[in-house]
C-alpha cells in the first residue's frame, strides 16, 4: 500500500553545514512528536521529514525553536506544489525499490551467510572497550 498522502505532514529541514545521521534526526525530533520517516542521503545539507499528524509537524516547527538554533537547523512545513512534487517522489522512490530484483538464497547458501553475519557482529561486540570509571 504504502504511505498515504495526507497534506501538512512533510517538514524540509535545512541546514548550513552537513546534517547528522538519519537516526540521530529522527531520535532529536521524536522526543517533540510522532516521526513517520527520515529522507535523507548522508552528508547531506537539507532533508524531509515526514510526520504521522499535521499536527505533529506544527508542534515540530512551531514550539521548539531551541532545536533550531541548536542544531542551526530551519524547518519548514512543505505546501502546494511541493508538497505535491515531494508525494510524487516518495511514490517513484517507492516503486523503485519495491522494482529491484533481490538476490535469492536457499538452503546451505543462506545458512553460511547467516552464519558469518551472526559471526561478524560477535566480533564486533567483542572488540569494543570496556571503560570503567571511578566514582569518588
Amino acid at each position: 500500500m504504502g504511505p498515504q498522502f495526507v497534506s501538512g505532514v512533510i517538514v524540509k529541514i535545512i541546514s548550513t553545514e552537513p546534517l547528522p545521521g538519519r537516526k540521530q534526526i529522527k531520535d532529536a525530533l521524536t522526543a517533540l512528536a510522532d516521526v513517520a520517516y527520515v529522507d535523507m542521503l548522508e552528508g547531506d545539507t537539507e532533508c524531509h521529514v515526514r510526520f504521522k499528524t499535521p499536527e505533529d509537524a506544527q508542534v515540530v516547527v512551531k514550539s521548539h525553536k531551541e532545536i533550531q538554533i541548536k542544531n542551526n537547523w530551519k524547518f519548514e512545513v512543505l505546501a502546494g506544489d511541493h508538497e505535491q512534487r515531494y508525494w510524487q517522489k516518495i511514490l517513484v522512490d517507492r516503486q523503485a525499490k519495491l522494482n529491484q530484483p533481490r538476490e535469492k538464497k536457499r538452503g546451505t547458501e543462506k545458512l553460511i551467510a547467516k552464519a558469518e553475519r551472526m559471526r561478524l557482529e560477535k566480533t564486533q561486540q567483542t572488540s569494543k572497550h570496556i571503560r570503567f570509571t571511578e566514582d569518588n
